[in-house]
């Protein structure tokens, strides 16, 4: 792992520089493929579609089957530890209970004869990408689907690969005790065009979710504007701040459970004890050792790992908002304070025992947050991602009155004389 001093005239340089190396990376080739992909699926609808799914995931699909069937929905009960699906059941309680908090409120307003109200409505149809390949991720399809259903969403639609005609039992699973109806076993970039576009067998949606590899990424990049998107999700990455008084190997095993996710990932360490810093490298070196994972995160903590030396932590929130990160876990005795003062972050981890895994699967907060710095203008997911708001006026000849001639001057300097028209017409039929 490289090491920073933030007491370094050119500490914020180094840093920036270290952080956008990560990110560099050439998706050229990969944009015009995908772009290819989709002109097929607009051209040709299911031919593209299926003759995709046969060439990347080996699965013969066609209109009989590419919506998954009620025999291999149900195919996961013979096969899903029950013990692990009752994990995942306090999950869906902890997530629902969480995410119910964030439901709007409308409102109204009354003055002088105008009414001016806000509108909360769930967005009709989405579709929620959901990997099935090499990465399969039961976690991430209750991350997506629940705000989903909290908010109200009245269709939601899944895509996920099949690997030669077989299904992750857990996704299967959890799609049951979801009660989602509407899954396709497609995935890739000619999956979020189907969605967007639609074919012969998939009706488009509205807005689509979910991570992918980077087809998918591009795919959702290049339909957006025809459909909404989530966010481009990047490689995952944490902040930890510790000091003296916490535990080493506690500190690198949160290093580790970051850094396996893949090698792009990134985990950073701020500290204001550098001997505290070479212990939980030592502990790093331990406890990967025992790990199935060990080369992901050794190439991971090489090429992208940092520990950050300050001499104190008065201004450590200047660092991590430059940061940005998705994940910031303040195990530090000043932690509190911190909290206070930080404002570009994805999700907050409080406290040693609070460890970001928790955050993943079972807390109740959303594990989709913002990534690459993109914390400094997004939030993570959440309800109001599945919904849009609507604006309502109504007006009775009191409130007209009152504003008439206000509109008709600002008309005036825009040169929209069409718009003072508009205005003028009423006042000349009241009359």
């Amino acid at each position: 792992m490289k090491i920073l001093r933030s007491e370094n005239q050119n500490f914020f340089k180094d840093l920036k520089f270290f952080l956008q190396k990560r990110l560099q990376q050439n998706i050229k080739d990969i944009d015009e493929s995908v772009k290819k992909i989709i002109n097929q699926i607009i051209q040709n609808g299911d031919e593209a579609l299926f003759k995709y799914t046969k060439e990347f995931d080996g699965s013969l699909i066609d209109s009989s089957n590419v919506l998954i069937s009620k025999k291999i929905r149900e195919s996961y009960k013979n096969k899903a530890d029950i013990n692990v699906l009752q994990s995942f059941k306090v999950a869906i309680q902890n997530i629902t209970k969480y995410h119910e908090k964030q439901k709007p409120q409308n409102y109204k307003i009354i003055e002088d004869g105008a009414k001016t109200s806000s509108i909360w409505k769930p967005i009709q149809s989405v579709g929620l990408y959901v990997p099935g390949g090499n990465a399969v991720y039961p976690s991430s399809l209750i991350m997506n689907a629940i705000p989903a259903k909290v908010a109200g969403v009245e269709r939601i639609v899944v895509v996920t690969p099949s690997q030669s005609g077989s299904l992750n039992p857990y996704i299967l699973a959890l799609l049951d005790e979801l009660n989602i109806k509407e899954v396709y076993q497609i995935g890739g970039a000619h999956a979020i065009a189907a969605l967007a576009y639609g074919t012969e067998s998939v009706k488009p949606v509205n807005k689509i979710f979910g991570p992918g590899n980077a087809y998918v990424a591009s795919a959702k990049r290049q339909v957006f504007g025809k459909v909404g998107i989530d966010l481009i999700a990047g490689p995952s990455e944490i902040v930890v701040v510790a000091d003296k008084d916490n535990k080493p190997n506690w500190v690198a095993a949160d290093l580790i459970a970051q850094s396996e996710h893949d090698e792009k990932a990134q985990s950073i360490l701020i500290t204001d004890d550098e001997n505290f810093s070479n212990q939980v490298i030592l502990s790093i070196n331990k406890l990967k050792e025992q790990l199935p994972r060990k080369e992901i995160i050794d190439k991971s903590l090489n090429n992208n790992g940092l520990i950050i030396i300050v001499n104190n932590f008065d201004n450590v929130a200047d660092i991590i908002d430059f940061i940005a990160p998705e994940h910031l876990h303040l195990q530090n005795k000043s932690r509190n304070k911190i909290l206070e003062k930080v404002n570009d972050v994805g999700g907050v981890f409080m406290g040693e025992y609070a460890s970001e895994v928790f955050g993943d699967y079972i807390i109740g907060t959303n594990h989709v947050l913002p990534t690459s710095g993109s914390a400094k203008f997004s939030s993570g997911l959440g309800v109001l991602d599945f919904m849009k708001r609507s604006s309502v006026v109504e007006m009775n000849l009191e409130s007209f009155n009152k504003n008439q001639d206000n509109v008709s001057k600002m008309a005036s300097i825009e040169n929209f004389e069409g718009h003072k028209l508009s205005v003028k017409i009423r006042q000349m039929d009241k009359k």
